[in-house]
């Protein structure tokens, strides 16, 4: 996802592969490693196209990515002609979890749909208590379609009253019509189930429509540095989920210091290297392929049936948490770091509202 709307997630991406081939030295198991990147162009055909030619010319063993929900589903087909060890940190839709199910060569370093929406949904009740309205906006799309049921029944499980469901084409300019049919159904919660450039479109019109609606709740882009400075003031109070915020403790692997160092120390390895802040899939990406490039190392080579099988029992404290890889209700086989932190924008700053372990402060509500 080197260029088109997914360009963000790519970027982050090729970051997370550079750091851990660097930490590695650039050998594994006695071999040079050599990484093939293709640019799908944020679009099913090129993602196809880009599968296909890794497997079948290149006879590529291992994969990683793509990032983004439908792009990960137009890939499947092609996978599953030659099953390579597929690692997949990216893809929330429970479509993909059921397309997925049983294989063993599958392995899934990001959370599910329902995984956002249930820790949204338990952190806003207990902030604001049961009862109260809840709206969604979602895509026509892969993304928004496969959410949205998801997401009613776990705010429904949580106490809330959904008043308004409404469908926007991806890449529309203008969510004003919906917005407004929103608006009159006055919810106390906003869910917006879209991505990237929706997002943005979505945020600015919500702030210039000023709707009255004292929280919005984003998925995957309220923590990301391009949409909020696409969206500069109309960021403020969007809540969101993540795996990973600037500044969250991570203790370094007793045993892997170097690949998994504490995350203060990662953080400071990755500003040194980039002059930036690192998001949260420069930390998925770099985690996934750190965790490929050890079980490749422990397997005595690029053997992929004897990697999976140390990739599925590696038992080392990474970035995300432990790298334990379960089965999901949904079928996946190789599920690892499943767990949310639930945070509200504050100006610049992220504020921790869940779990308990992470808080760090409480939600407000949006002035209006």
């Amino acid at each position: 996802e080197a260029s088109g709307k997914f360009v963000a997630y790519g970027a982050q991406g090729q970051r997370g592969v550079e750091m851990a081939v660097e930490a590695f030295g650039g050998t594994v198991a006695g071999h040079k490693i050599e990484i093939l990147t293709r640019d799908i162009q944020s679009t099913n055909q090129g993602t196809v196209s880009a599968m296909t030619d890794l497997l079948e010319k290149e006879k590529t063993d291992f994969v990683i990515g793509p990032i983004t929900s439908g792009l990960v589903a137009a890939a499947v087909p092609a996978w599953r002609q030659r099953k390579p060890l597929w690692i997949v940190p990216g893809s929330s839709a429970p479509a993909f979890e059921e397309a997925i199910a049983n294989e063993p060569m599958v392995f899934h370093t990001y959370p599910w749909a329902y995984h956002y929406h249930e820790g949204a949904a338990k952190a806003l009740a207990a902030a604001i208590g049961k009862g109260k309205k809840v709206a969604f906006l979602y895509t026509d799309g892969s993304y928004g379609r496969s959410q949205i049921d998801v997401a009613k029944d776990l705010y429904t499980e949580a106490g809330f009253q959904v008043v308004a469901s409404e469908l926007v084409r991806e890449n529309s300019t203008d969510m004003s019509p919906v917005l407004q049919k929103i608006r009159v159904a006055k919810p106390d919660v906003l869910v917006g189930i879209v991505q990237t450039t929706d997002a943005i479109v979505l945020a600015k019109q919500v702030h210039v429509g000023k709707l009255g609606i004292p929280y919005l709740v984003g998925t995957a882009y309220p923590q990301l540095q391009l949409w909020s400075e696409a969206v500069g003031e109309a960021a403020n109070g969007w809540i969101g989920a993540t795996t990973y915020l600037p500044g969250m403790e991570a203790p370094a692997d007793a045993k892997y210091p170097k690949l998994f160092p504490a995350m203060k120390t990662w953080e400071a390895a990755f500003r040194k290297k980039y002059s930036r802040e690192p998001e949260f899939l420069d930390v998925t990406v770099y985690t996934s392929t750190a965790m490929l490039l050890l079980a490749v190392e422990r397997a005595g080579g690029p053997d992929k049936d004897k990697v999976a099988k140390e990739l599925k029992n590696l038992g080392v404290s990474t970035l995300l948490g432990d790298a334990g890889f379960i089965r999901t209700k949904g079928g996946a086989v190789n599920q690892a770091f499943a767990d949310m932190v639930i945070f509200q924008r504050d100006g610049d700053k992220f504020v921790t509202v869940f779990p308990k372990a992470f808080v760090n402060g409480k939600l407000k509500p949006i002035p209006n």
